[in-house]
């Protein structure tokens, strides 16, 4: 009856089936490597943060218009890690040297002059709002000269009760999202040696969560506890650092994506919660789960493919085709140039709340957008 259910689901979707992508959102500098992509709750907003770009938070209804935060348009963009609280109420940022803020998630923002600093063409959109004055100060800024106290990710629990931050030093906080107060200050040591993490995910149940050091080792920890669980290492990421973690919505898949051997082919590691048993699907660079757990999307270089994760059958194709680009994507002494063709590569996936849009970040610029239904 399963094999008959998962057939009929297919011959739904077409089996596979061919989507090509038809509304390109935005075109900036180029967001190259891994991009942050993340609906809000109510999927109203889409969040995207790339390295060395300010993060744009884009209104859904028309992606015409986003917001995003004044340190981030006044000085060198250093935010790291972003995350909507599972309420809605409240963002928070991880913002490097800078510290970690909590901002209200319906604050307009005050509207960018038009002779103001060229954000529009960047951004793509019609409209722009700085955000500047954060609810709260969680981390605050390092004392100048101290980087190793840096922030580089954060995240609010699935039940919204607390917020965990990663640091440079290989220090791992956790907060109270109602107080504000720091609960724990957490290190993880590998080899005898304090470990340095690359990437953090917590359990739906929010009574544990993984985190993933620099050789690829993931280490399963116990939010009541405290403590380390297990450590788990897949002998396909040895030695290479992942760059995300993913937990489906149920918690029994863990996603981990690894750095590849070259520029958009690294494994993505699918790790059954039950035994910690994994299947490896190579050559991509992004994973990314649907809010009702039944798919998952694989990104690579020009397509994403849309699996039925009960079974790993493929169910559609998504051709993501390349772009002439305008600006030069990777620097002066490298092609492609402006006007040529270049493909997707992507590099950020995101299911909105209700499985209807799937965002697709390349790594040339562009954010396409997908419709999935109807």
């Amino acid at each position: 009856m399963k094999l008959l259910s998962t057939f009929l689901a297919a011959c739904a979707l077409g089996a596979p089936a061919q989507t090509s992508v038809t509304t390109v959102i935005t075109k900036s500098e180029g967001c190259v490597a891994y991009a942050f992509l993340q609906f809000s709750p109510d999927g109203g907003e889409l969040a995207r943060a790339c390295g060395f770009a300010p993060i744009q938070l884009f209104d859904t209804a028309t992606y015409n218009k986003c917001r995003t935060f004044r340190s981030e348009i006044d000085y060198t963009p250093r935010l790291m890690g972003f995350d909507y609280s599972p309420d809605g109420k409240t963002m928070a940022t991880a913002q490097n040297d800078g510290g970690a803020l909590i901002w209200k998630a319906d604050d307009p923002g005050k509207p960018v002059p038009p002779n103001g600093k060229p954000l529009k063409p960047f951004f793509g959109v019609d409209e722009v709002y700085a955000l500047d004055k954060p609810l709260h100060v969680l981390q605050p800024p390092n004392a100048p000269g101290d980087d190793f106290a840096s922030v580089l990710s954060i995240s609010y629990s699935p039940d919204g009760k607390l917020i965990l931050t990663r640091h440079q030093s290989g220090h791992l906080k956790i907060w109270n999202a109602s107080t504000w107060a720091l609960q724990s200050d957490l290190t993880v040591s590998e080899k005898g040696n304090k470990a340095l993490f690359s990437a953090l995910a917590i359990a739906p149940d929010s009574k544990s969560f993984v985190i993933a050091d620099m050789d690829g080792l993931l280490h399963l920890w116990s939010l009541d506890r405290k403590s380390e669980i297990r450590a788990i290492r897949s002998p396909d990421g040895a030695g290479r650092p992942p760059l995300d973690l993913a937990f489906s919505p149920d918690g029994k898949t863990l996603a981990v994506v690894y750095v590849g051997q070259r520029f958009f082919d690294g494994p993505v590691v699918l790790w059954n919660t039950a035994d910690w048993t994994a299947q490896t699907m190579s050559g991509y660079e992004v994973a990314a789960f649907s809010r009702d757990g039944k798919l998952l999307a694989l990104g690579r270089r020009d397509d994403v493919r849309l699996l039925d994760l009960a079974s790993r059958t493929e169910l559609r194709f998504i051709d993501i085709p390349a772009l002439k680009t305008q600006v030069e994507v990777f620097g002066p002494n490298n092609s492609p140039h402006p006007g040529e063709k270049v493909p997707c590569g992507v590099s950020g996936l995101a299911f909105s709340p209700d499985g209807a849009t799937l965002a697709v970040n390349c790594s040339e610029g562009s954010l396409r957008i997908v419709k999935l239904r109807p």
